[in-house]
């Protein structure tokens, strides 16, 4: 019989165990932190590494534990990433002194995943901290203003014209019955292509004609892959230092392929329409490349603008957040319509009275409907685009009575506070009416854009593009359920955002008068 003595001598195994009593010792330690601070938790545990284990078996769920566990725990709890601990937060004005009053010490959304995108997109303003971010974000906001929405209106609507046209189509090779997702995954890459990268997706010219076949080719190649299912993510969860290793061999958390495609397309855009003699029109590119600095000035810290990297990074930054997200809260508003019809009857006699009044689709027609505005906003409440938001704690701070070391990200339920029984009656339902006065609403539980100043940028566009994608779809159908719709609630499932667990398929019925002109 073999002694262990044979193996290893004593010395190396008195080693070996005081080694693996020194890292328990260790993982012990830093597992208390949670428990210093009196914030309630799941107990961590070693194999479900940390609390992080429920994440990976649960996908589905994920978005649901926040219920769980603030009925549990209350408004402030935590969990373990490993061996980080992360607090969430569901008291409404806790989490307004963290978005507004204490932003100072709030400013980044997450320290983890911000080096890991490569080099083409470490630039982007999502990746971006401290100051860095804050010249960013002064340059970019300009993009989105009033004005310049305005003027892409008719940017927006040519796209959402093509997609009615598509719809037209399935009337006559189909009886109406559509892809949901599909269908309005293709306007919204239409409409983020034409604004973001000057690129007409489907534009009748030969050469614009293909290079927007590979536009649309590459853009589904980004959003094909799975999260989860990358065992590096694990590690960068739970070893964040390993971040600064992959940033050094240019790793991204990106496949390759396509966002080398976009930032070739990128670069040669800047060089055309930086010689272009023609009257240029005004969209998020060309008011990016208005604010373009050299590397030298960005780093002296003092000027404001973009690099042509973080042009190249920024454009790709919108596809790939205004593509998955406007494409899935357009899907849950039309579904929530069609399974809704005396809100679809209502809303389409309010697009009636302001064309009635306004003439067009105007932007101000747009946001002059209060109802439709309502519909959009309950759609986002019930079916969030976010399971949550977060921010990372840059020096200690307690806020009402509530202690947040440095280091420590913090949690906000966006799910959890949309379906919160305290906030809401009946919150699994649809009704639009309860979005009626606005002012009744705390911004701090209906945040499907985030909030503070570090909120969506791309909001107004988002919202641009949604309000007129109904109003031209209602306009010129009814929409229905068919016999392959999903029978409500619609059920949701996790992967880079929240996305419907089936497909959903609809039917739209042209409108008496309404024929297909092309």
């Amino acid at each position: 019989m073999i002694s262990p003595l044979d193996v290893l001598s004593i010395e190396t195994w008195m080693l070996l165990v005081t080694a693996l009593l020194l890292l328990k010792f260790y993982i012990y330690r830093k597992w208390q932190v949670l428990k210093n601070l009196n914030i309630p938790h799941e107990p961590p545990s070693i194999l479900g590494l940390g609390n992080l284990a429920s994440m990976f078996d649960n996908v589905d769920g994920i978005f649901n534990q926040d219920i769980i566990r603030k009925k549990q725990f209350g408004n402030v709890y935590g969990s373990y990433t490993g061996l980080q601990a992360r607090i969430a937060v569901c008291d409404p004005e806790i989490i307004k002194q963290i978005y507004i009053k204490e932003f100072s010490n709030f400013r980044d959304r997450q320290i983890t995943f911000s080096k890991v995108n490569g080099k083409y997109m470490n630039a982007a303003l999502t990746a971006s901290r401290g100051d860095h971010w804050k010249r960013m974000r002064n340059s970019l906001t300009p993009a989105f203003s009033a004005s310049k929405l305005k003027e892409m209106v008719r940017i927006v609507e040519q796209c959402v014209d093509h997609m009615t046209s598509a719809l037209h189509k399935s009337v006559q090779n189909d009886d109406g019955r559509f892809d949901v997702k599909e269908t309005f995954g293709e306007l919204s890459l239409d409409a983020v292509c034409s604004a973001a990268f000057s690129v007409n997706v489907h534009s009748n010219s030969p050469g614009a004609a293909a290079t927007g076949r590979k536009v649309v080719e590459m853009s589904k190649e980004i959003f094909n892959f799975e999260i989860f299912k990358n065992p590096l993510i694990l590690i960068f969860m739970l070893f964040p230092w390993t971040e600064n290793i992959a940033e050094k061999l240019n790793y991204s958390i990106f496949p390759k392929k396509p966002i080398t495609f976009f930032h070739r397309l990128t670069l040669s855009l800047i060089d055309r329409l930086s010689h272009s003699s023609d009257q240029k029109r005004v969209d998020i590119m060309q008011s990016m490349l208005e604010a373009e600095i050299s590397e030298d000035e960005a780093k002296n810290g003092k000027a404001k603008g973009l690099t042509k990297q973080e042009i190249t990074a920024n454009a790709i930054l919108m596809l790939i957040a205004g593509f998955e997200t406007t494409a899935n809260a357009l899907t849950y508003l039309t579904y929530n319509l069609a399974t809704h019809k005396h809100v679809q009857e209502k809303l389409t006699e309010e697009i009636e009275e302001t064309l009635k009044e306004y003439g067009e689709l105007s932007y101000e027609a747009l946001n002059s409907m209060k109802y439709l505005t309502m519909c959009l906003n309950e759609s986002l409440r019930l079916y969030p685009v976010i399971a949550r938001n977060s921010r990372y704690c840059e020096n200690d701070i307690t806020i009402n009575g509530v202690q947040i070391p440095k280091g420590v990200h913090v949690d906000i339920p966006t799910y959890g506070l949309s379906h919160d029984e305290e906030y809401w009656d009946e919150p699994f339902k649809f009704h639009p009416e309860r979005m009626e006065d606005m002012s009744k609403i705390d911004p701090m539980v209906f945040q499907p854009f985030g909030g503070g100043p570090r909120n969506c940028i791309g909001m107004r566009f988002a919202i641009m593009e949604i309000k007129m994608a109904i109003c031209k779809t209602l306009k010129e159908f009814e929409l229905d359920v068919c016999e392959d719709t999903p029978i409500p609630p619609l059920q949701q499932t996790f992967k880079s955002s929240l996305i419907p667990k089936e497909r959903v398929f609809l039917k739209v019925v042209p409108r008496e008068g309404i024929v297909n002109t092309e």
